[in-house]
């Protein structure tokens, strides 16, 4: 599972959070002492996990995947293991011709000095 698939959002917008909630927390902290700043911190703490999960559910709601079921998605990736499968045996028959095509190139490099007579000057090619 994905970052993404998980919290509907990337790794980098993840981490800014976490960054914003700690100076958040350090600076409320720095701001206030005892158990005013244990209170105030858990304040921050769950407003930005609420937060986390408003951007969540919009983020899980634009996603492409959301509301496919498993057998959806395990058809999917049938479909998409099989094309691969297809492109793959396409690129494996134009590797087989191109090498037969060599193996014949160099048949004829081999015999052609063989096969090659001297020409006596003005005799025609």
């Amino acid at each position: 599972m994905s970052i993404r698939s998980t919290f509907g959002i990337d790794a980098f917008e993840l981490i800014v959070h976490a960054a914003v909630t700690a100076i958040l927390i350090a600076w409320v902290n720095r701001l206030n002492s005892g158990a005013d700043a244990f209170i105030f911190s858990s304040m921050v703490g769950i407003g930005s996990l609420v937060t986390l999960s408003i951007r969540r559910r919009f983020g899980l709601r634009r996603s492409p995947t959301v509301g496919i079921t498993t057998g959806e998605m395990a058809a999917e990736r049938l479909a998409e293991l099989e094309q691969r499968m297809a492109e793959l045996e396409a690129a494996q028959a134009q590797v087989a011709e191109l090498a037969e095509r060599l193996d014949f190139a160099e048949r004829l490099l081999a015999q052609a000095p063989t096969d090659r007579r001297e020409l006596a000057p003005g005799e025609p090619r």
